[in-house]
């Protein structure tokens, strides 16, 4: 791990070595001080401090204790306010959800990686008052007025990308975006849709030099001092929603949710959750036709115990019938199944077939 980072125009960035273990109600802020000025880096005008969640939930008590992964599934429930998407492991249910805390996180960024404890570490539901608290702290503990910003980082996977980063999930007195919208290349063509994510970069920055090996929670980055305000949006304000949100599903979340099974719900872990592991033709149809017959009561539905690539529907009624099978095509095809049918007044023979062998 490098001492420091240093890029073009001067900026740095420099890990905050020598930071004792985070107990519960520490002061995040005068820790920070203290080891700069032991190191005889103290924080300048303009400098903006990344802290690393982790510590920052250690010393804000947000601990959880659980026993087995369902548990561990539940408080992922818990922390979050919406599932994007689930999958069943060897080890359980993993689950991409809101949380709470703002961004769309695996496990709702429950951590139990270098807590000090067998505890769980839960994000704070509020990180850009956290991001406060420890900036209020960090100007309680210097010796002389700064202008400063603070930073609080936590680490994410992004869809279509392989590998993690760090990204600013709570922001204090440093402006988050630069909004280059109407202005113009250097070409002179117009920006319409450039909007730089600046507490990310920054965030991201800032992990070149600490680390989840090295136990280097905190970093400086210097030489920003523009953006560095007295006021400014938070993190809350970087999170896409409503309208905004194109991807607010997952592919089979999506299809299942449109047939009234919402991810997260007791309809889901009843009728089961696909596995990222590989699974019979039977698992998927099951589960597909589960999903279809929801509200289907006057339909019956089998298929032979040894071959689920033909099921039959049957119902007295015809529109019910064609209801049933519609729903069922659908379901099918959110588990990536493809099928065609053949029927009389009262039974509908699905063929069912998987396009990827």
């Amino acid at each position: 791990m490098p001492d420091a980072v240093t890029g073009p125009g001067g900026l740095q960035v420099l890990p905050v070595v020598g930071l004792p273990e985070v107990e519960p109600g520490a002061d995040v802020g005068r820790l920070v001080v203290r080891c700069l000025e032991d190191a005889g880096t103290p924080l300048q005008d303009g400098d903006i401090v990344v802290v690393t969640s982790k510590i920052v939930s250690k010393a804000e008590r947000l601990v959880a204790t659980v026993h087995d992964p369902s548990e561990r599934a539940d408080l992922v429930l818990r922390e979050s306010h919406r599932v994007v998407s689930e999958r069943t492991t060897g080890a359980g249910i993993t689950r991409v959800v809101a949380a709470h805390a703002g961004p769309v996180m695996a496990g709702a960024g429950i951590d139990a990686s270098n807590t000090g404890a067998a505890e769980l570490l839960l994000l704070p539901h509020d990180p850009d008052a956290s991001a406060r608290r420890v900036h209020d702290q960090l100007l309680a503990a210097v010796p002389h007025a700064l202008r400063i910003g603070v930073l609080l980082s936590d680490t994410a996977g992004r869809p279509w990308r392989a590998g993690l980063v760090d990204l600013a999930l709570g922001v204090s007195g440093v402006l988050p975006t630069d909004d280059l919208r109407g202005r113009y290349d250097a070409e002179g063509r117009p920006l319409a849709v450039t909007v730089r994510c600046l507490a990310d970069e920054i965030a991201a920055a800032a992990d070149l030099v600490k680390g989840k090996t090295e136990r280097i929670p905190v970093a400086v980055v210097r030489g920003l001092p523009d953006l560095v305000v007295a006021e400014g949006p938070g993190a809350r304000s970087l999170v896409r929603s409503d309208a905004e949100d194109w991807f607010s599903l997952g592919r089979a979340e999506a299809v299942r949710d449109a047939l009234g099974v919402a991810p997260g719900s007791a309809e889901s872990l009843n009728i089961g959750i696909e596995s990222v592991l590989p699974e019979t033709l039977t698992q998927r149809v099951d589960r597909a036709l589960q999903t279809a017959l929801l509200g289907c009561n006057a339909v019956e539905a089998a298929h032979t115990a040894d071959d689920a690539s033909t099921v039959r529907l049957r119902a007295t009624d015809p529109v019910e019938l064609g209801r049933a099978w519609a729903r069922f095509e659908v379901a099918l095809a959110g588990e990536r199944l493809q099928c065609s049918g053949s029927h009389d007044e009262t039974t509908v023979a699905v063929h069912i077939a998987d396009p990827r062998g």
